[in-house]
């Protein structure tokens, strides 16, 4: 069983019996994550979508409280790279509050060195030891690129950009007569390789074990994320 499958067993009942019942009565989550095995982390945030699951949410309360505390300083647990699609809410989905997640959005969810840099950023002065690619079903960006590829039709400015980053990741899939839901979790494949591989900050704390990176898919019509290998 790999780290990020037995982080859902590990951490998951954990995450469920502990950080939901604070969240439940309004108490802030813990602000200290960098002693915490990112696995218990991802256990933490898998437990938050089965609460999204079971449409469990918190009462928005004291808000003005949390804005407080962290007016200072933040130390989000887990960083999201998602999709800019208006259906995927990583807040939402994770059932997660204000200072809890770093997400970076983008079309296609794939990083450049942009969003590299901003993912760096949680790792080394925020303290963030969890990064979640979080793709999702029927992305518009991956299956324009797929159709780009191909029908051998590129995509226009600045669509292209777009296809420039996510093209190489998916290329054999489509070359195969892969279905588009295929090239989907080819890109996130691809987005999790290439943030591994990423340096100074991030791969060196993948290499330590003190980062983990995974990826996942966020199913459109149940709400439920599963882990991608």
């Amino acid at each position: 069983m790999d780290r990020f499958n037995r982080a859902a067993f590990l951490a998951g009942s954990l995450a469920a019996a502990g950080v939901a019942a604070a969240t439940r009565a309004g108490a802030a989550a813990p602000a200290e994550t960098s002693t915490v095995p990112p696995e218990q982390l991802l256990g933490r945030l898998m437990a938050g979508n089965r609460r999204f699951l079971d449409n469990d949410f918190p009462p928005l309360n004291r808000m003005a409280e949390k804005r407080e505390v962290l007016l200072e300083t933040q130390h989000p647990y887990a960083a999201i790279l998602s999709c800019s699609d208006s259906r995927v809410v990583p807040n939402f989905v994770f059932v997660q509050g204000m200072g809890d997640l770093f997400i970076a959005r983008v079309a296609g969810n794939y990083p450049d060195d942009l969003v590299i840099g901003s993912l760096e950023y949680a790792v080394e002065h925020l303290g963030t030891r969890l990064i979640v690619v979080l793709g999702h079903q029927n992305c518009g960006a991956v299956k324009a690129v797929y159709s780009a590829i191909a029908n051998n039709a590129p995509l226009p400015a600045h669509l292209s950009t777009i296809e420039q980053l996510i093209a190489p990741g998916i290329a054999a899939t489509v070359h195969a007569n892969g279905t588009p839901d295929e090239a989907i979790i080819a890109n996130v494949r691809a987005a999790v390789a290439r943030l591994k591989a990423a340096p100074p900050v991030i791969s060196k704390g993948v290499q330590s074990d003190g980062v983990l990176v995974v990826g996942a898919l966020y199913h459109l019509a149940s709400g439920e994320v599963t882990l991608v290998h």
